[in-house]
C-alpha cells in the first residue's frame, strides 16, 4: 500500500524560538545599533500580519517574491509603529529574508533524519508541508533535510495555507497514494487541516490531544503508528 507522510518543518521537524521576531529584531540592530527599540516591542508586531494568521485569504496574488514583498511592508510598517524612522525601517525590513534563512536559526530534532530516513527506507514518501516563506528549499538543503524528502510544498509558492483544505487536496493530488498521513505539532493548522481531507493525523511534542489521531512526544514513536 502507498503512503505518503506529510510533515509540517518549524515545531516538528526542528524547533527555533520565536524565529520571526527574532529576525525582525536582528535586522533592526544591524542596521541601527543604538535603537531603542525592544525585542518585545517588535515581538507584539509579529503575532499578526503573514498570511497563516490568516488562512481564510486567497493569497494566489502574492507567491514567491510577492510574498516577501507583502511581507516586507508588514515589518516595515512594524518598525515605523515602533518610532523607526522611515530610512532605517526601509532597509531594516529588506535584510529580514536573508536573516530568516541563516541555518544557525534552526535546530533539528535529535531524531529527526532517524526518523525521516527510517520511513524512507521502509518505502513510506516523506513530503514537507508548511506554511512558510517561498525559499525554505534552500534551508532544508542546509540542514541536510533534502535526501530524506521526496516533495516539499510551501504555502508561498501555492497561495493557500494550512488548515486550508485546498492546500490539503493539492498535496494530495500532488503525492497520490492509499494513504495519508499529517505529522505537525499544531492542532489548528496540522491535525484539524489533515483530518478535515481525511487523513491520519499525528501531534508531536505537545503531549496529548483528542483531535489527533495519534499523540507522540518523540518522533521515533511515530514509526510505531505506521
Amino acid at each position: 500500500m502507498d503512503t505518503v507522510a506529510f510533515w509540517d518543518f518549524d515545531g516538528t521537524l526542528v524547533h527555533s524560538g520565536p524565529l520571526w521576531s527574532s529576525s525582525v529584531y536582528k535586522a533592526l540592530k544591524e542596521t541601527d545599533p543604538n535603537t531603542q527599540v525592544l525585542f518585545e516591542d517588535v515581538r507584539k508586531h509579529m503575532a499578526y500580519g503573514f498570511t497563516w494568521h490568516t488562512p481564510d485569504e486567497d493569497y494566489h496574488s502574492l507567491i514567491g517574491d510577492k510574498w516577501w514583498n507583502f511581507m516586507n511592508h508588514h515589518f516595515y510598517s512594524a518598525y515605523i509603529k515602533l518610532g523607526v524612522d522611515k530610512d532605517t525601517a526601509r532597509i531594516a525590513a529588506g535584510k529580514v529574508r536573508s536573516i530568516i534563512k541563516e541555518k544557525g536559526n534552526y535546530v533539528l530534532y535529535d531524531d529527526a533524519l532517524e526518523v525521516l530516513s527510517r520511513l524512507k527506507k521502509s518505502g513510506i514518501k516523506n513530503i514537507l508541508l508548511s506554511n512558510n516563506y517561498p525559499d525554505l528549499e534552500e534551508v532544508l538543503g542546509h540542514l541536510g533535510l533534502t535526501e530524506y524528502l521526496d516533495g516539499i510544498i510551501v504555502s508561498a509558492l501555492e497561495g493557500y495555507d494550512k488548515p486550508r483544505s485546498e492546500l490539503f487536496e493539492l498535496a494530495k493530488k500532488r503525492f497520490p497514494a492509499a494513504k495519508y498521513f499529517m505529522i505537525g505539532d499544531s492542532v489548528s493548522a496540522d491535525i484539524i487541516g489533515g483530518k478535515n481531507v481525511g487523513m491520519i493525523t499525528v501531534l508531536v511534542h505537545q503531549g496529548w490531544n483528542e483531535t489527533a489521531d495519534v499523540c507522540c512526544d518523540d518522533l521515533r514513536d511515530i514509526v510505531h503508528s505506521f
